[in-house]
């Protein structure tokens, strides 16, 4: 009997413990359709795929907006903009500082995770109203363009809407920047360059909001500039009253080429070469910049380096202009 007892105990206590073990275990996790597994997906598509509530509610899924799951959070502006592209009404397109982004024009605070993305709509239809989206209106009145599949206001359009906003050397860095906009050679035979599609959006829309301040800094922006602190150098010249130098201009000598180089007052043989970080940092580059600079010297060419500094400090780019003016009137 007691043998009996304490099996049959034995047996109610392993049932109970087995039930208990059972009520703990968490429910498995039902797998996503194959077209919503592991990429964003609007709540309504899911739904309409037989997707549970429940499942939509899961801790795994991430809710970066209002209608709007992702597997995880999203971490690039191509990764913000694609997701939120999926619960945007239509008809919408990027605009603004996102557009110039997407475009990858240069931009002087690029997107960072929490930052609002700007989306412009038709004036009938109203702006998006949402807390990650800053809406705007005026769609119908800008050309776009596809960027990753998605619509965005062309990359004229956009530097003709943040003009106005941007302070003038930002303005003029990202239209240098678009001054160099890769064309066809039909466009180019057809004079459709880029710097002429700018000015078009500029003239088009000169009776606009901000269109004095489009039109002074696009009297600043030149093609031939290939990064913006060549921009910012060439200003610095501007600013200061020297003539406008050759920007990325051959040399030869004696009809054989010998360099491009950043600045050139050809018939004064004076050459300003702007030495970024990359000039610094790399022991090749170093190397090879000296012995270009050294080859041009012996050639009669005065080669005057410029760096970031002589851009933003005051001093540094007072004693810098001193300099090149007096060597620019020496040599006229």
């Amino acid at each position: 009997m007691v043998v009996d007892n304490s099996t049959t105990l034995w047996i109610t206590t392993g049932s109970r413990t087995s039930a208990r073990h059972h009520e703990l275990m968490p429910t498995p996790l039902r797998p996503l359709p194959g077209s919503l597994e592991g990429r964003p997906f609007a709540v309504s598509a899911a739904v309409q795929a037989g997707v549970g509530r429940a499942r939509l509610r899961h801790e795994r899924l991430v809710r970066p907006a209002h209608g709007l799951r992702t597997p995880t959070p999203p971490r690039t502006l191509a990764q913000a903009t694609a997701a939120l592209a999926l619960v945007l009404p239509q008809p919408w397109a990027w605009s603004h500082l996102t557009a110039a982004e997407l475009h990858g024009l240069p931009v002087r605070h690029p997107w960072q995770p929490g930052d609002r993305l700007v989306v412009t709509r038709p004036t009938h239809a109203g702006p998006v109203r949402r807390p990650e989206i800053h809406g705007r209106l005026g769609m119908e009145r800008r050309a776009l363009t596809l960027v990753g599949g998605m619509p965005v206001v062309s990359p004229y359009a956009t530097w003709r809407d943040l003009v106005e906003t941007l302070p003038r050397d930002d303005a003029v860095v990202m239209g240098d920047a678009l001054a160099a906009w890769p064309h066809t050679a039909e466009e180019d035979q057809l004079g459709l360059t880029s710097l002429v599609r700018l000015e078009a959006e500029v003239l088009n829309r000169t009776h606009n909001h901000g269109g004095p301040a489009a039109q002074r800094a696009f009297a600043l922006v030149r093609a031939g500039s290939r990064s913006p602190m060549e921009t910012r150098a060439r200003l610095v010249f501007a600013d200061a009253g020297l003539p406008e130098p050759e920007l990325n201009a051959a040399i030869f000598d004696e009809g054989q080429w010998v360099a491009m180089v950043d600045f050139l007052w050809r018939g004064q043989r004076v050459i300003v070469e702007y030495q970024g970080d990359h000039h610094r940092s790399s022991r090749s580059q170093w190397m090879a910049d000296v012995d270009r600079m050294e080859m041009l010297r012996d050639l009669g060419w005065l080669v005057i380096p410029m760096t970031a500094r002589h851009v933003s400090h005051l001093d540094a780019k007072g004693a810098f202009l001193a300099r090149l003016r007096g060597e620019l009137l020496r040599r006229a």
